[in-house]
């Protein structure tokens, strides 16, 4: 196997299908990543929720297990465990999911496996992070999605909070992400070190844009629901659709401009000089709703194709909201290798999610498919650890080794196998942070581009954004989210661009290009999100700028990936043509956006792991490459908890709406409480049905043959979430699930923004920190780290930078420009 990470070894522990994911990321980029099936288990059941019934071809797997090796082990057995132990002495990451507890009495934890493995980092899934009064909670992803508030601002106003499945899947990036910056650490200094990256990280980062709002401004507003036609901007706007004629819907995203009216309304059919919507005020004020519903009208006229043909010709970033089926059948996302094709030796042709992240020197591969259980055993003991084939033989015969699962070990006097849960002990933490001497051009505009460079400025890289004199980066004029005015700081820019320098250079002139590749020459990462059409005029395409510095990691942030299509990309309209919008919300709803943001920062979160893919290969080789980290690879990817099943099937059910009312599993579902909704998430068994009976005080609702057993309930599903829709309203949240948790049913409310301002465990995690805001003239509350390092933890030093304030002082001392000449390029309009 080659590729970026061939020189790492992968050891995985794992249970669950986020962080199994995150230890695929790193496989495909050619990681050796050996899972560990620990035979003395019980195989875990995927369709716990409901939402995940077995099909003949398992298509999660083939995604998940891609380009690993697989090793049985009977971790119940001394040997076998020694055998692990072993393992683990080799390896260069060890990732798992494991409770704390659980890798304390096994001798898991980083303190232990560090001891014969210094430099190993131990990188770890958990559902809450390290610390706090909550981090022994059940690993659920929707416990987690239901504390972070975003769930009761998706859906139209009214109706049943929405789930999106997608926080799992920015924690699983994290996991290859953190593991990657302790690694670059490791190589720089021999330590290693935990890393820890949560569901609950992973949702709040998910809904960085609101999350951060929220924690500025205060205002409730920001928790509740819009409806479709309540946006403040009638070209854009979160929730925002238009039905046309053949039952599709439109999405807008549109900054109401100059730039953008005239071309508009010109589509639209419009007179540009209408005195109801002739200036920005009236469109986005007294005219606003009279507009929308004049552009409801007008888009029910003509088709969804009609639409977009006029948009795509008019260069408008507008698009039809589309199903799965749009997307595999979507030339932009094979050409991008978004989507492959693939044969499977058993079971024949099948599509599948690929690759979302494009790397011009050494890209992901699929090196080989998902392994059965065990497959690789008798290779990896024979070649990493010397082991004999007689050896081999005899742990086969005793089933210690393979395929072959034992019985459960059922422990004495019905103890827990798992020891208490303890705090983590504090490694020794370094002043010096993990990507300290590591130089960053972030030449990148609104959110996607700056929160990937967000990620490397918190770990410790010098990251300098490089503006236009005068104005800047646009996100420095944003005065409201979501129609909410901003507070007295403007939280989208300053958060996003915080430990970051600022320098403004004048691109359009000479001299600014001559500077640029002059700080290119002395850097080690370029960054763009801003028109690919743009690159070359200017002289900062990759082939120009990898001439100037042979070692620079080019970076860019594209729309629609770095083939193909190079019309204009916002995160909705991208979003629009991945089929994940269509799926959410109860039956008949308009199509539901997951959130301000969402997509873009996952792929800013995608483009800083490719990043630290290639700062690691350049280790090797020294040289960099091109990287790019597409909107719409990105939003694919975030897409596959339902994609993925819908690639391999073809089956509606993981395409469409579907009903709260009529769920598979009743028991995994979003109820009603007196005050708030809560989300239960328990099994279909018999035992859980009692408990929840017991728990309701419906006792009797045990014998009732219609709910008698798994089958039952779930064919009778739709009057058994009324029964319980009638039960709890009759008790607030909070007392439901005290006694949820008392029975042994996981379960927690579905809360707002408010709650998680206040939330202990986010505060305890460092998930909401403090820092000092110079233009609020006092300390402020933000979105903070979500990704855990024990020794080289990351921090926020400041927020975002004033326009252009480090420029001369940089100049001078980072790039070692005398005074005299600084004078120069300020004669000559390089720099203001």
């Amino acid at each position: 196997m080659s590729g970026a990470l061939e020189d790492v070894v992968v050891v995985e522990l794992t249970t669950e299908t986020w962080s199994s994911l995150g230890a695929a990321l790193l496989g495909d980029f050619g990681a050796d990543v050996i899972r560990v099936e620990d035979l003395s288990a019980p195989p875990s059941n995927p369709d716990r929720d409901g939402n995940h019934p077995r099909e003949s071809f398992d298509g999660d797997s083939e995604l998940i297990q891609r380009n690993k090796r697989s090793i049985g082990l009977d971790l119940g057995d001394p040997a076998c465990a020694g055998i692990f132990a072993q393992l683990l002495e080799q390896a260069d990451v060890f990732l798992t999911d494991l409770a704390a507890g659980d890798l304390d009495a096994r001798g898991l934890s980083y303190e232990k496996l560090c001891e014969s493995n210094p430099g190993i980092v131990h990188v770890r899934g958990s559902g809450f992070g390290p610390r706090g009064p909550d981090r022994d909670l059940p690993q659920l992803d929707e416990l987690a999605a239901a504390r972070t508030g975003v769930m009761p601002t998706l859906p139209q106003p009214g109706e049943p909070p929405v789930y999106t499945g997608s926080g799992q899947m920015y924690t699983s990036v994290m996991l290859a992400l953190g593991a990657l910056v302790a690694l670059h650490h490791r190589d720089e200094s021999g330590e290693g070190q935990a890393v820890d990256a949560s569901l609950l990280g992973g949702n709040m980062y998910g809904a960085a844009l609101n999350v951060d709002a929220y924690l500025a401004m205060r205002d409730d507003r920001l928790s509740e629901p819009i409806s479709r036609l309540d946006a403040g901007n009638p070209m854009s706007g979160a929730g925002l659709a238009y039905p046309t004629s053949d039952g599709r819907w439109i999405t807008l995203t549109m900054p109401d401009t100059d730039r953008w009216w005239p071309s508009f309304s010109a589509v639209m059919g419009l007179d540009v000089d209408d005195p109801r919507f002739d200036t920005h005020d009236k469109r986005c004020g007294e005219g606003r709703i009279e507009m929308m519903h004049l552009l409801d009208e007008l888009f029910s006229k003509k088709p969804g194709s009609y639409w977009r043909a006029r948009f795509d010709e008019a260069q408008l970033s507008a698009d039809v909201i589309e199903k799965y089926d749009y997307a595999a059948g979507y030339a932009q996302a094979f050409m991008n290798r978004y989507i492959l094709n693939l044969d499977h030796p058993s079971y024949g042709p099948y599509q599948s999610l690929g690759f979302p992240i494009h790397m011009s020197e050494t890209p992901a591969r699929l090196h080989r498919m998902a392994p059965g259980i065990g497959q690789h055993s008798a290779e990896i003991l024979g070649e990493m650890l010397g082991m004999a084939d007689s050896d081999i033989a005899q742990l086969e015969v005793g089933n210690k080794i393979g395929c072959t699962r034992a019985e459960p070990r059922v422990p004495p006097d019905g103890q827990s196998v798992e020891s208490p849960s303890r705090e983590p002990t504090a490694a020794a933490a370094s002043a010096a942070r993990a990507l300290e001497g590591v130089r960053v051009l972030d030449l990148t505009v609104w959110f996607q581009g700056p929160v990937c460079s967000q990620h490397l400025a918190d770990f410790g890289a010098e990251v300098i954004h490089i503006e236009r004199p005068e104005y800047g980066d646009p996100a420095r004029g944003v005065r409201s989210i979501n129609a909410v005015p901003v507070a007295e700081w403007n939280q989208y820019f300053l958060v996003v661009n915080r430990n970051k320098k600022s320098m403004a250079i004048d691109l359009k002139s000479d001299g600014g290009r001559e500077l640029m590749h002059d700080l290119v020459a002395k850097s080690d990462v370029f960054v763009w999100n801003q028109s690919m059409a743009n690159l070359e005029p200017l002289g900062l395409d990759h082939k120009t700028l990898s001439e100037v510095n042979p070692r620079l990691i080019f970076a860019t942030n594209s729309g629609y990936g770095h083939r193909g299509s190079n019309k204009p990309a916002f995160d909705m309209t991208v979003q629009a043509l991945t089929g994940i919008m269509c799926r959410l919300g109860e039956p008949g709803q308009p199509p539901i956006y997951l959130g301000l943001g969402a997509g873009d920062a996952f792929g800013g979160l995608m483009s800083a792991f490719g990043i630290m893919v290639a700062l690691h290969r350049r280790r090797a080789t020294g040289r960099g490459q091109h990287v790019d980290a597409s909107l719409l690879g990105s939003q694919l990817f975030l897409a596959a908890p339902t994609l993925q099943r819908f690639l391999t099937t073809r089956k509606d059910l993981y395409a469409d709406q579907q009903s709260r009312e009529r769920p598979r599993n009743p028991l995994w579902n979003r109820y009603p409480a007196k005050d708030r909704w809560v989300f239960l998430c328990a099994e279909n068994t018999d035992a859980s049905w009692s408990k929840l009976c017991e728990v309701m005080g419906r006792a009797d609702l045990v014998a009732d043959e219609r709910f008698g057993d798994p089958r039952a309930r779930e064919a009778n599903s739709a009057d058994l979430v009324s029964l319980v829709d009638e039960v709890l309203p009759l008790r607030v949240a909070s007392e439901w699930i005290d006694l949820f948790g008392s029975a042994g049913l996981a379960a927690a409310p579905i809360n707002a923004y408010r709650d998680l301002a206040d939330d202990q465990q986010a505060w305890a995690n460092d998930y909401i920190v403090k820092t000092h805001c110079p233009e609020a003239k006092r300390e402020v509350e933000l979105r903070g780290l979500p990704i855990t390092l024990s020794r080289t933890p990351g921090r926020v030093d400041a927020l975002g930078p004033e326009l252009g304030q480090d420029t001369e002082l940089m100049l001078a001392d980072a790039f070692g420009y005398s005074w005299d000449a600084i004078g120069e390029l300020k004669a000559k309009g390089a720099i203001p």
